[in-house]
């Protein structure tokens, strides 16, 4: 079941969420859902991010259907939110739940995923089993059919 702070917070269109929350938020997207769960990051000012959102778009689309979660993270300050709204919108990833994280400081997000591999680096996408265990994690561009054998791997 998604969590309280989790719903409420992708009840809005791109909810702010502070830095101080990434652990609630990783917790509650990933951790024992009953179904896996792909996290993936991102940023308006992230030219790789750019460049793969076009690649993701249709997989990120049909996790749902394909029996995983999915959840979007911008790591962009609070005023770039339009901005990273409008990113969405272009490349019609609006049905997709995202959230903003306000994250000045990354260490939080960084401890928050547990990969120790993972530096910031964006794109990132790592995807957790339903118990919430990180499973796959993609730094930097994340190959579509990389990505899809990693779900399928953890799903019926």
């Amino acid at each position: 079941m998604m969590g309280v702070l989790l719903a409420a917070l992708l009840a809005a269109a791109l909810p702010v969420l502070p830095v101080s929350q990434a652990p609630k938020l990783v917790a509650q997207a990933a951790g024992k859902q009953a179904r896996p769960v792909v996290l993936h990051f991102w940023a308006t000012w992230c030219v790789a991010c750019r460049q793969e959102f076009p690649s993701l778009r249709q997989q990120l689309l049909q996790l749902p259907d394909r029996g995983a979660g999915v959840l979007l993270v911008s790591i962009d300050r609070p005023e770039q939110r339009a901005r990273a709204e409008e990113m969405l919108a272009q490349y019609k990833l609006l049905a997709v739940p995202a959230v903003l994280l306000d994250a000045p400081d990354p260490d939080p997000v960084l401890r928050a995923v547990g990969e120790p591999k993972w530096d910031g680096t964006l794109p990132a996408t790592f995807v957790f089993d339903a118990e919430g265990k990180l499973r796959k994690s993609f730094i930097g561009r994340a190959s579509p059919a990389k990505l899809e054998a990693a779900v399928r791997a953890l799903t019926p």
